[in-house]
């Protein structure tokens, strides 16, 4: 009897494993969650290379985009202020992740005039993004790509950031999953 209580023991035991694995690999907000469990570890801290001096960073070409009024804003306009722009999908589990960090890096700097955020929405339609933002009350603004979206901006990774300098030039960029709102990051993207 005893033989076949620990074979059960093992027989379940993987069965909830393997079901949580499942859960993990089918479920976006399980994915997300596990994705800002790795988040608060400290190894998805993108850093502002200062090894990158002001003659060998490249500059960017202009994005172009429309605020949730439908009024369009260039990227080119921003020049003099440090551009923080962070391409994301609803459907993204890594940006769904690193949402959390961003909108609150977002609300601490929003009113910082030398700091500018655009938030590119790569949902099939903004109703989606508007919806997900809504939903999880987050401040950031709905921003969309007007229409070309240059490529040494975005390369057709999700999430992708990208910081430009005062004089537009690119002095980050991070594809991936990446946590933003630290100390460290925010005084290197203030500094810059």
């Amino acid at each position: 009897m005893a033989g076949n209580k620990n074979v059960w023991k093992k027989y379940l035991g993987n069965i909830i494993f393997f079901g949580l694995l499942l859960i993990f690999l089918i479920s976006t907000p399980a994915k997300s969650w596990l994705l800002r469990q790795f988040l608060r570890t400290g190894l998805f801290s993108p850093k502002i290379e200062n090894k990158q001096t002001d003659s060998t960073r490249i500059n960017a070409m202009p994005l172009t985009f429309k605020d949730e009024n439908g009024i369009f804003h260039s990227t080119e306009n921003m020049r003099g202020k440090v551009v923080f722009i962070n391409f994301w999908a609803s459907w993204c589990p890594p940006c769904i992740a690193e949402m959390p960090g961003v909108n609150e890096m977002y609300q601490q700097l929003r009113n910082d005039s030398s700091i500018a955020f655009v938030f590119i929405n790569l949902d099939d339609t903004s109703e989606k993004g508007k919806e997900f933002l809504n939903k999880k009350h987050f401040d950031i603004p709905l921003q969309r790509a007007d229409s070309f979206i240059p490529t040494d901006l975005y390369g057709g990774s999700l999430p992708t950031t990208i910081i430009l300098d005062r004089q537009g030039r690119i002095a980050m960029k991070h594809t991936g999953l990446g946590n933003y709102n630290t100390a460290r990051f925010k005084k290197e993207l203030i500094r810059l």
